[in-house]
């Protein structure tokens, strides 16, 4: 029979608990809170709560009553079936009563810790969580041999159902404070978390130094092998940096491929540069995934906050622009932040906002290099070829702002400029005089790109033969599959298909087999080499007899010498483009050469 006093004391324990839960409190003092409560209700009771975690392992929660180093004494316990009480309850997943805990078999192994600590029997019940999963226990111990009383019974079913709302509460708290501050793929500290260290440890006035991460190549082993192989190497990578880095290091997921470490500036590495040389090394060995051995450097960026500031975005900012030098480095190494980045990066915004600016502001024009055959002499064509005449700069070099205009996305506006201003030009040239157009990687992705080269050329009331398009193997390898299905298009229109700068980047020979190309354009840094160099020699007639074997026609870039048209020819080369022929004109000068050399041929004929 269960008192009055009882049941309002009942009463008041779930009130009281479930306002600490619902108000926040932590979990521990909850549960001291319900320890009280319980100890008030059944006085001849010490109450103890534990939790068992994810592997079974006990852990003390609250034991108000209970000497600290008997509770500590329990921490990591693994659950089984004779672990005293608790354990074993938490283990069976029901009540375990001992009421002498001197002869019972469940507490051999831990009988003298109890005895010494005046406890003699105890009654304990798992917690669960609303799945089922035992998450704790609840225990009662006496001081004498003797088991629970029924109005202790009632305490007991109460509190263990207030804690299995608290412990699940909990539970759920951290849950959500790991996805807001955890990466799930790695379990590294996410960007949020890793913010707020960098903030703390400035605010408090430590030198640090910060390191910003990112894996070489990641995209195309993405691209490659699928996601689930990428996810892999995130989380191998992940495991190699912790391994690689000392206690006091401070290491974050920032998203993608990208991590942060914060690591002290100390002796004897103030600047972190053994540390990124030992992260170098990290990555030095193969990834063993599923796919087989994967080989991925990493790049380093590293600002100092002694030096570089003591702003976490400036600093940041700082570390990004190390990263990308790094990077630009030729990849798999690192660099300290310098002043002469900074200066770099405004110079390239600069230059990005004056490209959007000339793109709109007549800024541009083409100029024309002759094409010519090798075996006769004729002029063949022309390549037109973008240039920029800055108001205040002068003259800025493609190579200066082409890869600026594919970073920024600006190329394939830039792109269709030049198509559709080459065409126009074209289309007023005689019969056998073509123009070759680069593509970029951007246009060449374009949905629709092909419909778009059809209306420019109806515009201009254009033949499809007289357009040769320039791609490049970068080019190809963006999307394989939309290049090829675009090109097989334009081809079938009539349009040639010219693979540019062959013999440099990827060369691959599947390119040659597979994309509908009608040429190939042998790079002009094997052109130069071929009066001294034997490799290049070999190579250019390698790719000249391939070529013949394809039925592919070959280009030369840049030709400068009689002795190296007279050897082109000799091997079969069938166009040649250079210095020799012409240097890069506007269309004025284009249109006079054209009207030269017919004129040229007119009287060769007429002889």
């Amino acid at each position: 029979m269960v008192d009055g006093a009882i049941i309002e004391g009942l009463n008041r324990l779930r009130s009281e608990t479930l306002e600490a839960v619902a108000t926040g409190e932590s979990l521990l003092a909850v549960a001291e809170l319900v320890c009280r409560h319980a100890e008030q209700l059944a006085p001849h009771a010490v109450c103890s709560i534990l939790t068992v975690d994810t592997k079974g392992l006990i852990h003390p929660l609250a034991a108000p009553s209970l000497p600290a180093e008997y509770s500590a004494a329990l921490d990591g316990i693994p659950v089984g079936p004779s672990t005293g009480s608790c354990g074993t309850a938490a283990y069976r997943g029901e009540p375990v009563e001992v009421t002498d805990i001197a002869t019972d078999p469940l507490w051999a192994p831990y009988r003298d810790l109890a005895l010494a600590h005046g406890l003699r029997a105890c009654w304990s019940s798992p917690i669960r969580s609303r799945s089922g999963r035992v998450t704790g226990t609840f225990a009662f111990y006496y001081r004498t041999p003797r088991g629970p009383s029924d109005a202790e019974r009632q305490v007991v079913e109460t509190a263990v159902h207030l804690c299995a709302i608290a412990i699940e509460h909990a539970e759920t708290q951290d849950r959500i404070e790991r996805l807001a501050y955890n990466d799930t793929l790695t379990g590294l500290p996410n960007r949020a978390c890793f913010h707020e260290r960098v903030e703390a440890d400035l605010a408090a006035g430590r030198s640090i130094n910060l390191f910003f991460l990112d894996i070489d190549d990641f995209k195309s082993i993405n691209d490659s092998f699928g996601h689930q192989t990428g996810d892999r190497l995130l989380e191998a990578a992940a495991r190699r940096l912790e391994a690689a880095q000392p206690p006091c290091v401070f290491l974050a997921r920032l998203g993608s491929d990208e991590f942060g470490v914060v690591l002290p500036a100390a002796d004897p590495d103030p600047d972190g540069e053994r540390f990124a040389d030992k992260l170098l090394a990290a990555f030095a060995p193969p990834f063993l995934l599923e796919h087989g051995p994967i080989s991925a450097g990493v790049s380093i960026g590293i600002a100092r906050s002694r030096f570089d500031g003591d702003d976490q975005q400036r600093l940041g900012s700082r570390a990004d622009l190390a990263l990308q030098a790094a990077k630009k480095a030729g990849r798999h190494t690192f660099r300290v932040f310098e002043p002469e980045m900074e200066a770099f990066l405004q110079a390239r915004r600069d230059l990005t906002e004056d490209l959007r600016r000339a793109i709109s502001g007549d800024q541009f024009h083409l100029v024309y290099q002759p094409l010519v055959s090798l075996d006769t002499g004729a002029l063949t064509g022309f390549e037109a070829l973008l240039r920029w005449r800055h108001p205040g700069r002068g003259m800025i070099p493609p190579g200066e702002f082409i890869p600026l205009a594919e970073e920024t996305g600006l190329i394939g506006m830039l792109g269709d400029w030049v198509l559709t201003e080459a065409c126009r030009e074209a289309s007023g040239w005689p019969p056998g005089i073509s123009v070759s157009v680069n593509l970029s990687p951007v246009q060449l992705r374009k949905p629709g790109f092909a419909l778009d080269v059809i209306r420019t050329l109806g515009r201009f009331e254009m033949p499809p033969g007289k357009l040769k398009l320039e791609v490049t193997e970068t080019a190809l390898l963006a999307d394989e599959r939309m290049s090829r299905e675009t090109l097989t298009t334009l081809k079938q229109l009539g349009i040639e298909i010219s693979l540019d700068d062959f013999g440099t980047g990827y060369s691959s020979l599947n390119h040659l087999r597979l994309m509908p190309l009608d040429r190939i354009k042998i790079d002009q840094s094997f052109i130069a080499d071929l009066d001294g160099d034997n490799g290049a020699a070999a190579i250019v007639a390698a790719v000249l007899s391939l070529a013949r074997d394809l039925d592919l026609e070959t280009v030369a870039e840049g030709i400068e010498t009689q002795t190296q048209r007279d050897w082109l020819r000799a091997h079969g080369c069938d166009g040649g483009q250079g210095y020799l022929f012409g240097r890069p004109e506007d269309a004025a000068t284009a249109r006079r050469l054209i009207g030269v050399r017919n004129a040229s041929a007119t009287r060769r004929r007429r002889a």
